[in-house]
């Protein structure tokens, strides 16, 4: 189920709205979820179940990423006809969540979570300009985890997940010219999260969610032709995914109007560099400088019969790369998210959601250098890539609920 997406976890970099109903909103409201669905958004509010439920999501996602040249310059025998400016999408994709939640007893509440929160894929192709640094790149991670919630009185109840992150990594480049390598990497880690939800008056919850952050010691095979032969290898590569802080309130203003907030804290600033360490090769440092970063949502949802509930929301994600730190990967600036959709109850027990996400990733400036060494030619090559980039993806989501 844990199928690629091109989405984002949380401020600045990945968001993880994508992986439940709450997309509609642009995630505003997510830790008060008291469905299924917080088996990922907030295990607390799974002691709240009052029967077994299955959420399942399907995802379609188009993106469009543009880079337009200003001026690069390399050294390569063939660097006059390499492309310089390039749309390097990757088109469709798609993913997938599925979430169960049963209660336990009248105060506890189990739940299981199988998710692809976060993960992107560009392309820029082989005859590009700065394949030197990049031709393509794929990140997937995946999420399995088991939740816990427990309700200690009408207002207050807590949850804990425990469970594991898969990330896999996969990176092509030209080392140098004439050669292309295909490094393959992943992981599998332990990961959990803790939650805590409020509901101080019948019409007001307020969720507050931590996430622990993941450090993937990516290992994998490297494959790499040159003129001289094919070249295989071992390489390891370290990603530190944020520790998350999420406060979500949802208000029902009136009996058809409810009010969705969330505000969110990434700690971004672990992730300092990017090394890939050849066991019998060069390691690739890259300097990566991110900081920590904010996010905020707002949404609505209007129940305009007992049958059909319109959803709308705009989320802000600053950006964790300042301007002076930006690189070709991940082409991403601040965010917004813009977002629309709709819950129609087909039975008592079924329920359908359909929601659609616009997503602004920015417009980023880039100018990286590389040097490096042909061993082809016996000579040192450079290269600079300099322009700026443009990005937004489209998702679209198809959720279903059946209670038991």
């Amino acid at each position: 189920m844990a199928t690629t997406s091109l989405s984002a976890q949380a401020s600045g970099i990945l968001r993880d709205d994508t992986a439940s109903a709450y997309l509609g909103s642009a995630g505003a409201g997510r830790a008060t979820d008291t469905s299924a669905g917080a088996a990922f958004n907030n295990p607390a509010g799974l002691a709240y179940l009052q029967q077994r439920e299955v959420q399942g999501t399907l995802l379609l996602i188009e993106d469009s990423f543009t880079f337009h040249d200003q001026g690069s310059t390399g050294t390569n025998p063939d660097y006059e006809q390499r492309r310089k400016s390039t749309d390097y999408g990757v088109g469709l994709s798609g993913g997938g969540s599925l979430f169960y939640g049963q209660p336990l007893g009248e105060d506890w509440g189990f739940g299981l979570a199988l998710a692809s929160p976060a993960g992107g894929a560009t392309d820029f192709g082989d005859n590009w300009a700065g394949s030197n640094f990049i031709e393509s790149v794929e990140v997937m991670i995946g999420v399995a985890q088991a939740s816990l919630g427990y309700r200690i009185n009408d207002q207050w109840s807590v949850g804990a997940s425990l469970g594991v992150s898969y990330m896999s990594w996969e990176l092509t480049l030209d080392p140098f010219p004439g050669a292309e390598e295909t490094l393959t990497l992943d992981d599998t880690e332990l990961a959990w999260a803790l939650g805590l939800l409020y509901r101080p008056w019948q019409h007001t919850s307020l969720g507050l969610r931590y996430v622990a952050g993941v450090e993937h010691q990516l290992r994998g095979d490297t494959a790499m032709s040159t003129p001289m032969g094919p070249v295989h290898d071992q390489a390891t590569q370290q990603f530190n995914l944020a520790d998350l802080v999420t406060f979500s309130v949802q208000h029902q203003l009136t009996p058809a109007l409810s009010l969705l907030a969330d505000i969110e804290w990434a700690q971004w600033s672990d992730m300092d560099r990017s090394l890939i360490e050849h066991d019998n090769g060069p390691t690739i440092l890259v300097p990566r400088n991110w900081q920590d970063a904010w996010s905020g949502a707002l949404g609505v949802h209007y129940q305009v019969s007992s049958a059909l509930t319109l959803k709308a929301g705009i989320a802000y994600d600053e950006s964790a790369v300042s301007k002076v730190n930006h690189k070709l990967d991940p082409p991403v600036d601040r965010q917004i998210a813009y977002a629309a959709g709709l819950s129609w109850t087909l039975s008592p027990s079924t329920q359908l959601d359909l929601s659609y996400q616009y997503l602004d990733l920015g417009d980023i400036e880039v100018n990286q250098t590389i040097e490096g060494f042909d061993p082809i030619a016996g000579q040192p090559f450079s290269q600079t890539v300099s322009g700026h980039s443009e990005a937004h993806v489209h998702i679209l989501s198809l959720g279903l609920a059946h209670h038991f």
